[in-house]
């Protein structure tokens, strides 16, 4: 067989092998949802056995990449830890048995929710612009100094420009009467726990207003009479195991 035949037969071999589709979005946004090449490449080879095993194993996985099975089920652990993959079970009607199964629907997730946040922002840009081409005769707006406090604080912490949306989730607050101080407090303990979403966010305020909390020296106290009583709790029964103390916004998040 000459070496053209050995080209052409090859490329057709290659491309009859199969492709993986991979979204041009994940490629380039995967660094921003704070995905690293090892992961990347993990999801990469979980995505190209996905047809025809929906649970490929740590060996198989290694057996095709650089570096070794620790390194890829770490890679796997932070991935199901941040919820980006998840490990859920089906059942098999083939083999007449339950099985595992990578599900993607958490990283599908995080993709679409920067995507919104970018197109907001385009949006948001596109607005300005349009607005600093209006005549300068025209009338301006009110401005509002809580708003435009809220504004500034919530962008230095989150190390970013704030959207139209979360905008009117600040003008809402504001509107419902929760003061700046317990915005700015739900911002602050949200930021403690890791967790930046306006949804945390709201909830710990709801919270807040149905305790009847209006004050960050009124929540400073709640939170010492409860931390009290979780204290006389584990102090109680000795001969049980004590259970840790987990916050108490987790129980309502959304």
């Amino acid at each position: 067989m000459n070496k053209v035949s050995v080209y052409g037969s090859f490329t057709q071999a290659l491309f009859f092998s199969g492709v993986v589709s991979i979204p041009k979005y994940l490629l380039t946004h995967y660094k921003k949802i704070g995905i690293n090449d090892h992961e990347m490449m993990v999801l990469i080879q979980i995505l190209c056995e996905s047809e025809t095993n929906p649970y490929p194993s740590i060996a198989t996985l290694a057996s095709r990449m650089t570096i070794s099975a620790t390194e890829i089920e770490e890679d796997l652990g932070s991935l199901v830890e941040r919820k980006l993959l998840t490990i859920e079970r089906y059942w098999n009607p083939i083999e007449n048995k339950w099985g595992n199964s990578y599900s993607f629907v958490g990283l599908i997730e995080e993709l679409a929710e920067l995507w919104a946040i970018e197109r907001s922002q385009q949006l948001e840009e596109e607005r300005v612009l349009k607005q600093s081409q209006v005549s300068p005769n025209s009338p301006s707006e009110k401005t509002n100094p809580a708003m435009e406090n809220l504004v500034q604080t919530f962008e230095q912490e989150l190390g970013r420009l704030l959207t139209r949306l979360e905008c009117e989730n600040l003008d809402r607050w504001l509107s419902s009467h929760y003061s700046e101080e317990l915005i700015i407090e739900a911002l602050r303990r949200g930021v403690s726990a890791g967790i930046r979403n306006f949804r945390y966010l709201d909830s710990i305020l709801r919270e807040w207003e149905k305790k009847g909390l209006r004050t960050r020296a009124e929540i400073e106290a709640e939170d010492a009479f409860f931390q009290s009583r979780q204290e006389k709790k584990t102090a109680k029964p000795k001969n049980k195991a004590s259970k840790t103390t987990t916050s108490k916004y987790e129980n309502f998040y959304l």
